[in-house]
């Protein structure tokens, strides 16, 4: 009977432990599981970023666009001074110098939120430097400083401009018969990092 007794105890402290084979099979499938797991959370991580960093790239192409269709949907056909006093056009293109940017302009309603004695309108250019497309505005509409560029865009490259003319011509440079013209509308095409860009401006009241 004690033999007996001490079969049974012995069978059973067997059937409620594991062996090292089992042990070893049970350490190997955790491993797996936190591999996979280690491996979807990477996943989604650089999933996020990727995502995040688009988000941001459309967030300031859109706020270009934006800018940039509100200053030339208020330019006004009014001829500028330069800081030497030279009688300038409304509306100026360069695409081969930074010295005023590839486009010139004066646009109306700007906003007065300090009341001081100014007028309504500014005299804003963009420029492409070294790959950084900027927008700059002078303190007065003739002469005056300039601000500090604001970084609108970076990597931009193979900048192109058309312009829609009073005769409804699209000419890729524009030469203003009198002073006081503007083109009907701005064709402006360029590279971002590799990826193609084009948008359509429509320029001044009283112009479209």
């Amino acid at each position: 009977m004690a033999g007996a007794k001490f079969h049974h105890s012995d069978s059973t402290k067997r059937q409620g432990g594991f062996t090292l084979v089992e042990m070893m099979v049970s350490l190997f499938i955790f491993s797996l599981l936190s591999v996979a797991g280690v491996v979807l959370l990477r996943g989604a991580v650089d999933s996020n970023a990727v995502t995040d960093a688009k988000l941001s790239d459309m967030a300031q192409m859109q706020r270009l666009v934006s800018l940039m269709e509100a200053d030339l949907s208020q330019a006004l056909p009014r001829p500028h001074r330069d800081e030497q006093g030279d009688r300038l056009a409304a509306f100026i293109s360069e695409t081969d110098s930074s010295s005023r940017g590839f486009l010139s302009f004066i646009r109306g309603g700007q906003s007065n939120i300090n009341n001081k004695p100014r007028s309504n309108m500014q005299r804003v250019s963009y420029q492409l430097n070294g790959g950084r497309l900027e927008r700059l505005q002078y303190e007065t509409t003739d002469g005056g400083s300039i601000s500090e560029p604001a970084l609108l865009l970076d990597g931009i490259s193979d900048l192109e401009l058309r312009f829609r003319d009073k005769r409804g011509q699209w000419v890729n440079g524009w030469q203003s018969e009198r002073l006081s013209d503007l083109p009907r509308a701005v064709d402006i095409r360029f590279e971002q990092n590799g990826r193609s860009y084009r948008h359509v401006f429509l320029v001044g009241t009283g112009y479209l």
